[in-house]
């Protein structure tokens, strides 16, 4: 495939938006190459590894088998399936003003403050100029105003909504966002209009300039390679990477699971993420099975990356990103597949607007207990890793010390397994 050179810095990065539809990778095409050189050491990079260990360094090189820093012992080289992520140093902000948001069939998604459509193709204007071409067969989803907090909130709950047709979102005279279910076809040539059946099988031509937001139903690639990490960038663009390599002039070489090959100028690199498969979150998976129960007049109501209050998961003094916090009679069941070596998080009371009551926990795998422990509000956090070879299921049951069983409750902060 071969590359073309625009004008203006790389995109690359991650939507910290909820993702529009989340899509199984499809054969797509995206050629973009970023003008410029810049050396490779531009900011120290932090390297954390699936063992827990950190390594701080500039980065020297970086390829399908090895990511190597520079340390001030010197060179440091890390196998890629030992590492998790790569923390580049750069600052991801939004675009200004207005923006769209497109997201790919094979995962990529991009900000664009221009997006047009004629016939089979689709033009994505970036923030800093830059144009994208590509086949409409590629996009998953696309939202206008991406930048309009109401505008994903409507968008969200339209998807919300199970179906396994394309869905048009259009806004009527009062300002109210309404979905049509249908299937799309090509855009006209004059880039005005979009072709589309509606599932009772009318067709008709939809003005571009009234569409809010569009979901295409693409079929997954079993061809597609597995993705080796997923790239992003300071402009919060995320590419989903089949390799990366260092490239001449101090860029960074991804060649996408769609195909695309790019290079992306060392500075606009924000983080390279390889814990796909090798470590997952347990508030990041739905259970195969909830049971909550009354207690004390309330639901047992677990809550994922949220303390019981709502706030986020604080033990000690530290705060963490992720892990689940549960109230007494809760039981999780999670299928982790006989994939994983290690359980691990760091167990603590619930943070409650009340002065807290102590709580059971039991943590089995496949039925055998692995942990059991009676966690009190004055605990300090502690840390659990047991291990989990082989194991299908994995269940937290979590259930009252005492009869009265108000502001208890349960951190499992940084709940995850591990391979």
């Amino acid at each position: 495939m071969p590359i073309t050179r625009l004008a203006g810095p790389c995109l690359l990065t991650p939507d910290p938006l909820t993702p529009f539809l989340p899509m199984p990778a499809t054969r797509a095409f995206l050629a973009l190459l970023v003008c410029g050189s810049l050396a490779l050491a531009a900011e120290p990079a932090k390297l954390r590894t699936l063992a827990g260990k950190q390594v701080d360094g500039e980065l020297v090189s970086v390829s399908d088998k090895e990511i190597v820093l520079q340390g001030a012992a010197g060179p440091v080289a890390t196998p890629v399936q030992e590492v998790l992520d790569v923390d580049l140093g750069g600052t991801p902000a939004p675009p200004a003003g207005n923006y769209s948001a497109v997201e790919l069939a094979d995962g990529t998604q991009l900000f664009g403050t221009d997006f047009s459509l004629k016939g089979k193709e689709v033009r994505i204007k970036l923030p800093a100029g830059t144009e994208l071409t590509l086949p409409l067969a590629t996009v998953a989803s696309f939202l206008r105003d991406a930048n309009d907090t109401q505008a994903r909130a409507d968008w969200q709950a339209i998807l919300g909504r199970k179906g396994a047709r394309d869905v048009v979102a259009v806004r009527d005279k009062a300002g109210k966002l309404n979905g049509l279910d249908g299937t799309f076809g090509d855009g006209d040539a004059e880039g005005e209009a979009i072709a589309f059946e509606t599932a009772t099988g009318a067709r008709t031509n939809i003005k571009l300039e009234r569409v809010q937001a569009m979901k295409f139903v693409r079929r997954p690639d079993p061809e597609a390679p597995e993705p080796l990490c997923k790239v992003y960038d300071v402009h919060r663009n995320v590419l989903v990477a089949k390799t990366v390599a260092a490239a001449a002039g101090g860029a960074v070489s991804v060649t996408t699971v769609s195909g695309a090959k790019v290079e992306v100028q060392r500075d606009l690199l924000a983080r390279l993420d390889y814990s796909k498969g090798k470590l997952t979150y347990l508030s990041d998976v739905e259970p195969v099975r909830v049971n909550q129960t009354f207690g004390e007049d309330r639901i047992g109501a677990y809550r994922r990356d949220k303390n019981a209050d709502g706030d986020a998961l604080r033990l000690g003094d530290k705060t963490y990103a992720k892990g689940l916090s549960l109230l007494p009679y809760t039981e999780l069941v999670y299928d982790i597949g006989g994939n994983y070596k290690e359980f691990k998080a760091v167990l603590g009371p619930g943070t409650t607007s009340g002065p807290g009551r102590p709580v059971r926990v039991l943590v089995e795998a496949d039925g055998k207990e692995i942990f059991a422990a009676e966690v009190k509000p004055t605990d300090p956090p502690l840390p659990v890793a047991r291990d989990v070879k082989d194991v299908r299921q994995l269940r937290i049951v979590v259930t009252p010390v005492n009869l009265l069983d108000l502001d208890a409750g349960v951190q499992f902060a940084d709940a995850r397994v591990s391979k």
